[in-house]
Formats: C-alpha cells, structure tokens, sequence
C-alpha cells in the first residue's frame, strides 16, 4: 500500500467497535449467473465474496437477500428460516478471513412480487408479517457471524416504496415520518435484539433532496450506525454544475452536511483518484466501488497498492446483469 497517494481511502474507520481497515466499499451485487433456487449459499457465492475480500476492500456488503421467499423474477437468497444460517456463516467467515467487515443487506423486493397494486393495500397482519420477517432475518445473520446487517430502502424495494409512497392509514403511511415508521421500527427492534455492537446500516434514497436528508436524519435518531446513499423511486436530477461528481454522490454529500454518521456513497466512481478526491472533500466517509469490483474483485487492493486493476469497459448493458462469467473486462481485460 502507498497510503501517501490515497491517505483518505486507505484511513480507517472504527465502527461500533469493529475497525474497517480501509475506505473501500463492494457494495450488495447480485450475481445472476451465481445464485441457486433453492435460495441458499452456493460455493460460488462463497468464492466471489472471498474474492472481494481477499482483494482489500475494508467492507462488503453481501447482495440483497430476502427476508420471506417469494416468487421473483431471478434467483434470490432467503433468509427465512434457520436453513440459511450454515450457507451464511460460510460467506461471512470467507470475508472474515481477510480482515474485512461483513454486513449483509436484507430486503424485500416489494409490489413487483406481491398481489397488492400498493403498499396501503397490504393486510394489517401481512404488513407486520413482513416487519418481524426483518427482524428474524437479521438475528439469523448475527447467528451466522455477519458484523451487522443493511436495511435495504434504496431501487423501488419494499422498503423504499413503504418510506416513499406509503398511503396507510394505520400509522405506517401520510407524512414523511408515518413513511418512515416501518425502517425506524426496525432499526429500533434489531438494536434491542442484537445489541450495540452489531452494525445497522440504512440503504436509501428520494429524488426530493430535502426529503433525503429528513429521511437520514429521522434514521439517525433511530439508532442507524451507517447511511448508504443511492437512488429511490426515482433518479435524482443532474447534479450542480462544477460538483465533478454522479448526481448519487452529490446526493451522499447532503446527507453528510446534515448528520454524524458515516456515509457511504456510491455513483461511477472507477478511479482512485475519484475516490480519494470524494473522501478528500468531505463528500462521504466510505466509497463503493461496484462495476469496478465486477471487473477485478482486487480493485481495492490494487489501487491501494497503485497498482492498475483491471478496468471496467462501462458497456452500456452490463453483463454481469446475465452471468458475471460474461464480463468481457474479466475475460479480455483492457489494456490501458
């Protein structure tokens, strides 16, 4: 490592007791060619995760997993009943292995896979069905080693559809902090459960800047340790002339201005020249590097050490969203 090129990406970062050697993020990516039907681990999953940390990132984030099986329209992990815990373990021991910290992000993909045209249409006895499902599922990954767990409100999930469009009228919907009632009840609920030394972090996002920053604040008050930043139900708009960043980043840097936590950002950064001059101006405390993952599970450590990874080509379809073994950067690396 040459930390004097990258003093802010290569700085560490103490969270709940837990130190996370380095400012790297790999955030949760599915790989579709990877994931079984039954909806438990695969060593392929177990490989690619051990990758990444065996590559030097400080953090990784598993991909979205569900927290009650439902009919999707790819492969997913399930995290509803105790047969996920031995498949689990596995990961989080792989990533463990390379002194990295291991969070794994929980979720629900929402309407998409539901009867309901809405959330407001969701039963009273469903809705909370789904609520403690969130809570289980988390204690299983404390169960199986995980550091913590990230709530996933981010892309149109459930989460994020209930934080943004819900209509209930049973305190769950209407106003910003009835929308919010649902994610600051968890936070809350897996805190008591699981402790303070167990991670809890909040993926999100809302096109409504101001609404952004209420929603980071609101899960600051609720216990979260750690503020993912991306988009919600919609993308935001162009970020302000001069930023010299994606309209996510810019996005990130708000919720920095207004709360104490750590914020992760996440938007086309494949440099670490990008990636240290975000950190540099207090933009974000931690970046996620995704496509440059894909393209070389080593990006962390390689850039640390500057050393070229092997570069993502940025086509306009990614691969990896049909089988990762299909990424022409990992089968032809450019030469740069």
């Amino acid at each position: 490592m040459v930390p004097d090129r990258y003093p802010s990406l290569s700085a560490p970062l103490r969270l709940c007791g837990h130190e996370i050697k380095n400012r790297v993020v790999v955030p949760a990516m599915s790989d579709f060619g990877t994931v079984a039907p039954d909806g438990l681990v695969q060593q392929s999953h177990v490989d690619r995760y051990e990758a990444y940390a065996r590559g030097g990132a400080g953090l990784v984030i598993t991909e979205a997993c569900s927290v009650v099986r439902m009919h999707e329209n790819r492969d997913t992990l399930v995290l509803e009943d105790d047969a996920c815990i031995v498949g689990m373990r596995r990961i989080s021991c792989a990533i463990h292995k390379y002194g990295t910290v291991a969070l794994a992000q929980i979720m629900l993909t929402g309407l998409a896979t539901m009867p309901e045209d809405s959330i407001a249409a969701i039963s009273r006895e469903d809705f909370q069905r789904y609520k403690k499902a969130f809570v289980n599922a988390a204690l299983r990954c404390q169960k199986a080693g995980f550091d913590g767990v990230e709530l996933h409100a981010a892309h149109g999930m459930y989460l994020g559809e209930v934080s943004e469009t819900s209509t209930r009228e049973d305190g769950y919907g209407g106003e910003l902090l009835g929308r919010l009632r649902l994610v600051t009840e968890l936070l809350q609920e897996i805190r008591a459960l699981c402790g303070r030394d167990f991670v809890l972090a909040v993926r999100f996002g809302n096109a409504d800047l101001e609404e952004l920053v209420q929603m980071a604040v609101a899960f600051e008050k609720a216990g979260a340790d750690l503020l993912d930043v991306s988009f919600g139900m919609r993308q935001y708009q162009p970020a302000p002339a001069g930023f010299g960043h994606d309209s996510k980043v810019y996005a990130a840097s708000l919720v920095k201005e207004r709360t104490g936590l750590p914020v992760i950002c996440v938007g086309n950064i494949f440099t670490g020249e990008e990636a240290e001059s975000i950190l540099a101006k207090d933009f974000a405390d931690m970046v996620a590097v995704g496509r440059g993952h894909l393209a070389d599970p080593a990006w962390a450590g390689k850039t640390l050490a500057c050393e070229k990874p092997v570069a993502c080509l940025r086509c306009t379809l990614c691969k990896w969203f049909q089988d990762g073994k299909l990424c022409p950067a990992r089968t032809k690396p450019a030469v740069s």
